[in-house]
C-alpha cells in the first residue's frame, strides 16, 4: 500500500480521479495486467476463498436482569392509601409481547423521530463501532401490601440510541420510555431520568427531560441527554454510561433511583496531535474491530494482492478466521524496509506492457504493526486478471515463493495501490483507529 507521506499531493489527486470513476472502469483498467509475454511460476487463484471467512456482522448482548427490589411506600403517600406498603421494581432479559395498541403505534413513530435502532430482538444491546442502543428493556413496576400480595403494576419498556462522533468528544443520545399494561391500583405514574458517566467523561445534559414526567397507560416519554469527553492529547479515557430512572405513583414523592443499569460497552475518547498541529479528538467502542472493505472490483490488483497473501500465506493477516491486522503510527519508516531504500533487495519495476506503472504495494501494510519486515523476505507476486480471474505469478525467478513467508510485495498499479492507501486512511478517520486497534480486511 503506498505511503502517504511524500505522496500525499499525488494521492489526493488520483484517489479524487479514481473516486469518480465507475468500479467497472476502475477493474478494466487492471485487466491489462493480463500480459501474455509474463511466463512467472503460478502460485494460485483467488476468489472462492474469500466467500469462506466468517463474519462478524451482529454485534449484539441481552440487558443485565436485575432482580426485584422493595422499599417501603412512604406514610401518607398515594401508594400507602391504597394499602401498598412496598413498592418494587425489576427489569427482565426480553419485552413481553407487547399489543397492537395506540402506545405500540406510537412507540414505532416516536422511535423513527428520535433515531432509535431498529434491531428485531427486545430486551437486547446491539452495538457498532460508533453507535451503541438498547431496544425495549422491560422494567416492571409492582405495589404490594403487608402479604406481598399485588395490588398493582405497569410495564415500563425502554429504549436508547447513541452515536459516537469519530472527530469529537461529544455526542448525544435518545431516550424512550413508554408506559403500558397498567393494572389494578396503579393509573398513572410520575418518573425521572437521570444519566451519568465515568472517568473524564461528563453528562452536559444529564436529564432527558425537565423535571418529573407524569405517565398514564399507553403514553411515551422522549428526551435527549449529552455527554462530553476531551482528554488530553496523546491520553485516551474509557469511560462507561450508566443510567438511574425512578418511578412512583402519581402523587408519591420520587426519592431514590430505583432501577439502575449502564451500558455494558465501554467508550473510548483520544485527543491526538495532527500532522498540522490541530488537535483531533474522537470517540468510539473499541470492542468493535471495524472492517476495511476492498473489493477485488474497485481496487483490481491490490485487492487480489492482498486476498493471495490471506489465503496463501501462514499468517491470514485481516482475516476473521486468521489474526486481524492493527495499526501503526510509522507506515512511512516501516515502508523503506519492506519497498524502498532499507529492504535488502530492491524493489524493480516491471515494464508497462506486463503491470502499467508499476508499484510496491506491501501486504501486511506498512502502516501496522505486523508490517515493515524487509522487503527481501517477502514473497513477490504479480497479480494477473485472466478470464475474469486472479491469477499470482511468481515476480522473481531468482527468490521463489515457499508459501511460508509473513509478507507479500505485489507489483501493482500506482492508480490502485494509491486507492487503497485511501481507503485505509478513510477507514482510520471515519472508524477512529488509534495506535495498535485491531481491524480486519475483506476483499469480497
Amino acid at each position: 500500500m503506498q505511503s502517504r507521506g511524500r505522496w500525499a499531493a499525488v494521492l489526493a489527486a488520483v484517489s479524487t480521479l479514481f473516486l469518480s470513476l465507475p468500479a467497472q472502469a476502475v477493474a478494466d483498467t487492471q485487466s491489462r495486467n493480463a500480459s501474455p509475454d509474463f511466463h512467472g511460476r503460478h502460485l494460485g487463484g483467488i476468489g472462492k476463498e474469500a466467500l469462506r471467512d466468517n463474519r462478524v456482522r451482529n454485534h449484539t448482548e441481552k440487558a443485565h436482569s436485575i432482580a426485584e427490589s422493595c422499599s417501603p411506600t412512604a406514610p401518607g403517600s398515594t401508594e400507602r392509601r391504597v394499602g401498598a406498603v412496598s413498592a418494587c421494581t425489576a427489569t427482565a432479559i426480553t419485552s413481553t409481547q407487547t399489543a397492537k395498541t395506540t402506545a405500540a403505534a406510537a412507540r414505532a413513530d416516536t422511535q423513527e423521530d428520535a433515531g432509535l435502532c431498529s434491531i428485531t430482538d427486545p430486551g437486547k444491546w446491539h452495538f457498532e463501532r460508533l453507535s451503541a442502543c438498547l431496544r425495549e428493556m422491560t422494567v416492571n413496576f409492582t405495589l404490594r401490601d403487608e402479604k406481598q400480595q399485588v395490588l398493582g403494576s405497569a410495564v415500563f419498556y425502554v429504549s436508547s440510541n447513541t452515536t459516537l462522533n469519530p472527530r469529537s468528544g461529544l455526542w448525544n443520545e435518545d431516550l424512550t420510555v413508554e408506559a403500558t399494561h397498567f393494572q389494578k391500583a396503579v393509573t398513572s405514574v410520575s418518573m425521572t431520568f437521570e444519566v451519568g458517566c465515568t472517568a473524564n467523561c461528563k453528562a452536559t445534559q444529564k436529564n432527558p427531560w425537565v423535571g418529573i414526567k407524569t405517565l398514564t397507560d399507553g403514553q411515551v416519554a422522549v428526551g435527549r441527554v449529552a455527554y462530553s469527553d476531551v482528554p488530553a492529547v496523546g491520553l485516551a479515557d474509557a469511560t462507561t454510561i450508566n443510567y438511574h430512572l425512578n418511578i412512583a405513583t402519581s402523587g408519591t414523592p420520587l426519592t431514590q433511583p430505583d432501577v439502575s443499569w449502564s451500558n455494558p460497552r465501554s467508550i473510548r475518547c483520544d485527543s491526538a496531535l495532527t500532522e498540522s498541529g490541530n488537535t483531533s479528538t474522537g470517540c468510539a467502542l473499541p470492542s468493535i474491530t471495524p472492517e476495511l472493505s476492498l473489493p477485488l472490483q474497485t481496487y483490481g490488483a491490490a485487492a487480489a494482492t492482498y486476498e493471495w497473501a490471506q489465503y496463501h500465506l501462514p499468517d491470514k493477516w485481516g482475516l476473521y478466521s486468521g489474526k486481524p491486522l492493527t495499526r501503526a503510527l510509522d507506515g512511512p519508516v516501516r515502508r523503506r524496509k519492506t519497498c524502498e531504500d532499507q529492504s535488502s533487495v530492491p524493489f524493480v519495476r516491471k515494464p508497462s506492457d506486463q503491470v502499467p506503472n508499476d508499484s510496491c504495494d506491501e501486504f501486511p501494510f506498512a502502516s501496522t504493526w505486523q508490517g515493515g519486515t524487509d522487503g527481501g523476505l517477502c514473497a513477490e507476486i504479480v497479480m494477473l486478471l485472466e478470464d475474469g480471474e486472479w491469477q499470482a505469478y511468481e515476480a522473481d525467478p531468482a527468490r521463489p515463493v515457499t508459501m511460508k513467508e509473513h509478507c507479500v510485495r505485489g507489483h501493482v498499479p500506482l492508480d490502485v495501490n494509491q486507492l487503497a492507501g485511501t481507503a485505509y486512511s478513510n477507514l482510520i478517520q471515519g472508524q477512529r483507529l488509534i495506535d495498535k486497534d485491531p481491524f480486519h480486511v475483506s476483499t469480497s
